[in-house]
């Protein structure tokens, strides 16, 4: 979020080149100057710089770097500053050090240097590659640097010495190399003009690393993207692939050109991401209605690539993921097989249009893209398609709670390919639009770049709280052998947060309660929450009123709405608002139901059940869809989706402090209605492992949730342990008893004795909620909730709590 603006290139701050540098655009200087700005702007990137400049500490620089090894001396720039470089330096690393120069408070020159020409004094930077920048040579030698040419692509070497006044050198293996040392050098700065004793030799172990705007749901701003790049730039992440499932002009509409201010706007982003040496991949979705085989389709397709090729991109994508695995009739005619059919489309474009341009190779996803084992489809595609495309995988699974050595090895023998790169789904939540995934990037092993060319992560439909996984992403894929999930996390926290402590701490008690990733076995919930709630029980259960940590983290909890909206990135607090306001409502009634707790040990029942009261209506406010929703038909909708925050650990400290009310007060008009003992069943598939004995447990942070949409006659069903005389149902369903979702939309309430013979008590009306009360009781064993017709929008059914009883609620 751009909050500052880029550093002044005004005579008054710099005297002017004594050569003219030209800047190569599209747009003005200035046009470049402002895209780079957001190096400076981004409160991450900034804060990257924030780690004290102390005289003989050498701050930590991200991505680790593969070599840093000490220097003789630390080097002081001094106030004038000559930057030096070749006719073709590179002019987005030339202004990014212009800009970071002067806003250390240096008044900068820049100048170009032929071989030899190093005649300036006071503090000289020559910056460059050894092709582009002749004067390198000398001043690599100078400062006691080995020069950049063994080293991989994107790699470069800095370091400093004092010769007339400190000298400081750039080298880069190419532009981007060129570029990072730039990034390293704002890190080692650290807002100073204090470089410390140190020489860095750089390479990045993976040759691709980035992001895949490949999810479901609401695609990215367009702001928001601009943004990214910034941070990608700033991060050494260098591939960013557009390729958002809802934007229709990829996949239901994707022959028809862009127009108008799409068009204009694609035009800035490409511009501006190359302005952050980041890789812009345009990957088109052709796959629900394309006939391989087709002339008119391969024309329509390198029509739309040719749009895009005259806004600069050079790398192109055919995304063949979630599509249909039947071959059309002229198709079927014509190949074997699906992969026969696809690969003869893939290496069309490969030779006739990606090879003919002289573009980077195609990429591409195929229609089997997890799994390692071998298949008839994987050997077939891989063998078929041409040798230089990219192919992408996403691991063992759709989501990989590990990606290892074994299953990469397996995957690039099965794909038949030397360019296997991971589509990782992390931490991507198009499948849990209610939830933030803040938790740090885990479980990949550290030597997959000797098999895979590189990852890109599937962010979050949330752009700006995705930043803290592709920070992860950027450490990891630089250097996978050093990375180190907990303090890489730690550390784009700080960034996100800014220099503040307080926010810092702040930011780490809400990031606390989005850290259960459902596809990890045992991964946390909400682990420090979940500390103080063990440790307040068991303070409780000794006769005291509990632990006072629990108190202090609900009241920080309920106070980040306020202390959060100063944090460095503006971005991420707007994106997270409604699950921090949502933590807030919960942390509310906790807070509630300690004081609750306090009055029954102190034995003040009648402050007790006053302090229940107050639960309920928290517990509603959390329960409010608050989060903007979008789906396949592309219309954008306020207030869809309950925030779910907390990893359940709020829900079910509620229904244990209930249960306490209950053994004390079991006529408390505050408690939640308790159905009978009894064993549920349904004819709905289990999505994952949220089985359907979650709907008779007693507690409202467990759910049962339906692998597909109900068809009419589906039951869930309740087996009570004898016949009772009933007199009260109710089925909570979706994520919160006040706002509808995944559920049961048509549907009639039934009881039976026998589980034969039904007799019909009510039905769902639409909401979360359906309910029944009888005047007179019926004698039943059975409870069913019969599917009557198809959920209008085709979603599947979440059910909280399925209860049968023979009393009804107070009201």
């Amino acid at each position: 979020m751009n909050r500052s603006t880029p550093a002044s290139s005004s005579p008054a701050c710099a005297p002017a080149p004594r050569r003219p540098v030209a800047l190569p655009t599209r747009r003005s200087a200035m046009g470049l100057g402002l895209a780079l700005g957001g190096v400076l702007a981004l409160p991450a990137a900034g804060a990257l710089a924030d780690n004290g400049a102390t005289p003989g500490r050498t701050p930590q620089v991200r991505p680790e770097p593969s070599s840093v090894e000490a220097a003789p001396q630390e080097v002081v720039l001094g106030r004038s500053v000559t930057i030096l470089v070749g006719e073709t330096t590179d002019a987005p690393a030339q202004l990014s050090l212009r800009a970071l120069l002067e806003s250390a408070g240096c008044r900068v020159t820049v100048v170009t240097a032929d071989s030899g020409e190093a005649t300036a004094n006071g503090t000289r930077i020559h910056l460059g590659t050894p092709e582009d920048n002749p004067s390198l040579a000398p001043a690599l030698e100078a400062v006691g640097l080995e020069g950049p040419d063994g080293l991989a692509a994107d790699g470069y070497v800095l370091g400093a010495a004092r010769d007339r006044g400190a000298l400081l050198v750039l080298a880069g293996r190419d532009a981007r190399g060129t570029f990072y040392a730039v990034q390293t050098l704002r890190q080692l700065l650290a807002g100073s003009t204090r470089f410390p004793a140190v020489r860095v030799r750089d390479e990045p172990l993976m040759e691709i690393r980035g992001a895949i705007e490949g999810f479901y749901g609401i695609p990215w701003s367009h702001q928001s993207r601009l943004d990214h790049f910034a941070f990608y730039g700033a991060h050494k992440l260098n591939t960013y692939i557009y390729t958002p499932k809802d934007d229709l002009l990829l996949r239901s509409k994707w022959r028809e050109l862009y127009e108008g201010e799409d068009l204009d706007d694609l035009a800035e982003l490409v511009e501006t991401a190359n302005a952050h040496h980041v890789s812009f991949t345009y990957a088109l979705s052709p796959g629900n209605d394309i006939t391989y085989g087709s002339d008119a389709d391969f024309e329509a397709t390198v029509t739309k690539f040719e749009q895009l090729r005259g806004l600069g991109v050079s790398s192109f994508y055919i995304a063949l993921d979630d599509i249909p695995t039947e071959l059309g009739e002229e198709d079927a005619a014509r190949f074997g097989s699906l992969a026969e059919a696809q690969v003869h489309y893939l290496n069309r474009l490969q030779s006739d249009y990606v090879a003919a341009h002289d573009l980077a190779p195609l990429q591409t996803v195929p229609t089997h893209y997890s799994g390692s084992d071998p298949s008839a489809y994987k050997t077939a595609f891989g063998t078929g398609a041409d040798p230089d495309i990219r192919i992408q995988w996403t691991g063992e699974g759709v989501f990989s709670p590990s990606i290892t050595e074994e299953s990469v090895r397996t995957a690039v023998e099965s794909y038949h390919t030397e360019h296997l790169y991971i589509w990782d789904n992390f931490p991507v939540n198009d499948g849990r639009r209610d939830r933030l995934f803040l938790n740090p990037l885990e479980g990949r092993s550290p030597t997959l770049h000797t098999y895979l060319a590189g990852f890109t992560a599937n962010p979050m439909i949330e752009p700006y709280a995705s930043l803290i996984s592709l920070a992860n992403y950027a450490d990891y894929c630089w250097n996978p052998t050093t990375y180190e999930a907990a303090s890489s996390w730690e550390a784009a926290l700080d960034e996100l947060a800014g220099p503040e402590q307080t926010i810092r701490d702040d930011l780490r008690v809400f990031a606390d309660l989005n850290q259960n990733w459902p596809y990890r076995e045992g991964s946390p919930k909400a682990p420090a929450l979940t500390a103080d709630v063990e440790a307040f029980w068991a303070a409780y259960e000794e006769g005291t009123a509990g632990d006072q940590s629990l108190v202090e983290r609900l009241r920080a909890i309920v106070g980040l709405e306020d202390s959060l909206a100063a944090m460095a990135s503006e971005g991420f607090y707007q994106d997270t608002l409604p699950w921090i306001v949502a933590a807030g409502h919960w942390a509310r009634a906790l807070l509630a139901q300690q004081e609750m707790l306090l009055a029954l040990a102190e034995g003040r029942p009648e402050e007790a059940s006053a302090a229940a009261a107050e639960v309920s209506e928290h517990v509603a406010a959390a329960g409010e869809a608050t989060v903007p929703d979008q789906r396949a038909d592309g219309v954008y909708k306020e207030n869809q989706i309950v925030p779910s925050v907390g990893d359940g650990v709020f829900e079910s400290f509620i229904a244990r402090a209930w249960e306490e009310l209950r053994e004390v007060l079991p006529e408390d008009p505050s408690l939640p209605f308790r159905g009978l003992p009894g064993t549920a069943t349904t004819t709905l598939g289990t999505y994952q492992d949220y089985a359907i004995e979650r709907v008779v447990d007693a507690d409202l942070a467990t759910m049962f949730w339906s692998s597909s949409a109900p068809k009419v006659d589906d039951v869930v069903q309740v087996e009570l342990e004898e016949i009772h005389p009933i007199r009260f149902v109710q089925v909570q369903m979706a994520k919160s008893d006040s706002t509808a979702g995944d559920q049961i939309y048509e549907g009639v309430l039934e009881l039976s004795a026998d589980g034969e013979a039904w007799t019909e008590i009510g039905g769902t009306d639409g909401s979360a909620v359906a309910q029944a009360a009888l005047d007179e009781p019926i004698d039943a064993r059975f409870c069913r909730l019969r599917v009557t017709g198809k959920n209008p929008t085709g979603q599947w059914v979440q059910i909280r709590e399925f209860g049968v009883g023979e009393t009804a609620p107070a009201s």
